[in-house]
């Protein structure tokens, strides 16, 4: 079937003409929208070889599904499709269940180097639908909505197979294969029947290796951070008792202050604020080291405001773990943007979250373009170099100042932290070392930002390859060499 046979009129026509044949086992219209079609008949009869996905995997299993009432504080790690984020896995936040669901489900054992692929519900085709997990000392399982792959390395570079994974061809077969009005689900039939494309093994390994090099970015990021966390810890002398939760105590009328309810009063609270009173180190109220400006409003911004070209609007989804996901950014009118100065970002502020998830700080990176603050966003900006801004978002971050900030939140249904209250955060200086923990900071952001980019490059490299874009002649030829390890290295040697 020639690949140029398909002439899109409308993504969903009033009605689709198609030949027997390609009629297998479903037969409803929403399966066969041209957009579809054209997909699955470019990966079958285009320049590249394909193979279905069934015949590359040794390993392709779903998770478990333990009853909620088994969760527990400590115990394996249950891997569900919410902590699938970014093209890898969020262990921090991931729920537990006890030590024997490892050895009870041994189908959903997930190993280092395992492909999770989110299997059911309504965001089954969003580009970071999958994950490959990462090297680690912890045990996991997946639930019923993930699906565990273990690639056949002979036939195909498992780092390769995960860019096609994430690319928008597979997507498409994902969507397609959904079944069910409700919450959306692939079952094994249809995850077997996808077609991967499988090029030259040069080929794979060039855009493989892009892969593997974002995982060992966000490694390194990972361990830098936990290193100026623990070399911070270690100054301020933390006890992690701090962060246990407490079911009731007395509170001394010097600490109840100008509020009475329990959460402004929390044992936690009390105790860490006793912590810092009787601290060898000093500490500084926030509003002494930077100018705060967190809006309430923004004069009538709405979604009919949003563009497709205009100056970025943070709202705090679109980052974690010290990146920004630029691709998720909405953007707003200019003049719309014109209108608030106060709350225009610039390289070096800090962006707090204060309504909903509250507290969520990050260093602003450079930027290409104009970005404002969402009415969800405080703007901290640092006066005349008092801190290091990469410090000050550790400790922000860190239970020392998060202690504070959920004690001072107001609101039922969605928690917020006013810009009065965000003024009184008491931050821990501890002046010798935090040069030294700002760049360990700044690194991880670095890494965080080259690994994303180097997995987008990846999934842009397959879709390229679908459409002949590629340069495949130079990558063959040896011309066109994927990043080295060894060049990164050298880049965070100018921080």
């Amino acid at each position: 079937m020639n690949t140029d046979i398909f002439k899109i009129l409308s993504e969903k026509p009033a009605s689709t003409i198609i030949s027997a044949s390609m009629i297998d086992r479903r037969m409803d219209a929403g399966c066969f929208q041209p957009t579809y079609l054209k997909n699955e008949n470019s990966l079958l009869n285009g320049s590249v070889p394909s193979a279905r996905l069934g015949s590359l995997y040794s390993k392709g299993n779903y998770g478990s599904l333990p009853d909620s009432v088994d969760y527990a504080t400590n115990g394996v790690a249950l891997i569900r499709g919410t902590d699938l984020e970014s093209m890898t896995v969020n262990l921090s936040d991931a729920v537990r269940v006890p030590e024997y669901y490892y050895d009870q489900f041994k189908k959903a054992q997930i190993k280092t180097g395992d492909i999770l692929m989110l299997v059911k519900g309504a965001s089954i085709d969003r580009p970071d639908s999958v994950a490959m997990f990462p090297e680690t000392d912890e045990k996991a399982i997946a639930n019923g909505s993930v699906f565990i792959i273990k690639a056949k390395t002979k036939k195909v570079n498992s780092k390769y197979l995960f860019a096609v994974m994430t690319s928008e061809s597979f997507l498409l077969q994902k969507r397609r294969g959904s079944s069910n009005t409700g919450a959306l689900y692939n079952d094994l039939d249809t995850i077997k029947s996808f077609i991967v494309p499988l090029p030259d093994q040069k080929i794979q390994d060039y855009i493989g290796h892009k892969v593997e090099l974002a995982a060992k970015c966000r490694s390194s990021a990972t361990k830098l951070k936990a290193k100026a966390k623990k070399q911070f810890e270690e100054l301020i002398q933390w006890d992690a008792k701090f962060e246990l939760p407490h079911l009731s105590h007395w509170v001394l009328p010097d600490f109840m202050s100008s509020r009475m309810d329990l959460n402004f009063n929390s044992p936690r609270k009390i105790k860490l604020i006793e912590f810092l009173q009787e601290a060898s180190f000093k500490c500084k109220q926030l509003d002494t080291l930077v100018d705060i400006s967190a809006m309430i409003g923004w004069k009538g911004l709405t979604t009919e405001h949003y563009v497709d070209e205009g100056p970025w609007l943070l709202r705090g989804v679109e980052y974690r773990d010290g990146y920004i996901d630029f691709d998720a950014l909405v953007s707003v009118e200019q003049y719309k943007y014109d209108e608030q100065p106060q709350i225009h970002l610039t390289h070096k502020d800090i962006a707090m979250t204060k309504d909903g998830t509250i507290g969520k700080a990050i260093v602003v990176p450079k930027l290409n373009k104009s970005m404002a603050a969402g009415s969800t966003i405080a703007r901290l900006r640092i006066k005349n170099g008092t801190i290091n801004p990469y410090y000050l978002e550790v400790v922000i971050n860190h239970p020392v100042v998060q202690i504070q900030i959920q004690s001072f939140a107001t609101g039922l249904a969605q928690p917020h932290i006013t810009q009065e209250w965000i003024a009184q955060l008491i931050i821990p200086r501890v002046e010798s070392a935090e040069s030294e923990i700002a760049k360990l900071v700044e690194k991880h952001h670095c890494l965080m930002e080259r690994a994303h980019n180097l997995s987008k490059e990846a999934k842009c490299d397959v879709e390229s390859l679908l459409e002949g874009k590629l340069d495949t002649d130079a990558i063959l030829s040896g011309k066109l060499i994927a990043p080295t390890w060894e060049v990164i290295e050298k880049e965070l040697e100018g921080i």
